[in-house]
């Protein structure tokens, strides 16, 4: 990748830099769980999202 973005991709790759990410938002298994009734998502099973938000990783230090 050229420019700065590679550079960020790479400080990521070979450890300089800690991966960590959050979700902001729901992602659904497919399009029939659209629109989503945010009061009534269910945890898990069948109609659980495929993502809920937050859902990330953090890198160790």
């Amino acid at each position: 990748l050229p420019g700065t973005e590679g550079q960020g991709v790479a400080d990521v790759l070979f450890g300089r830099y800690p991966f960590t990410g959050k979700l902001p938002y729901t992602w659904p298994r497919s399009a029939d769980q659209l629109p989503f009734d945010f009061s009534a998502l269910p945890a898990d099973g069948p109609d659980a999202p495929l993502f809920p938000a937050g859902f990330g990783l953090e890198g160790a230090h």
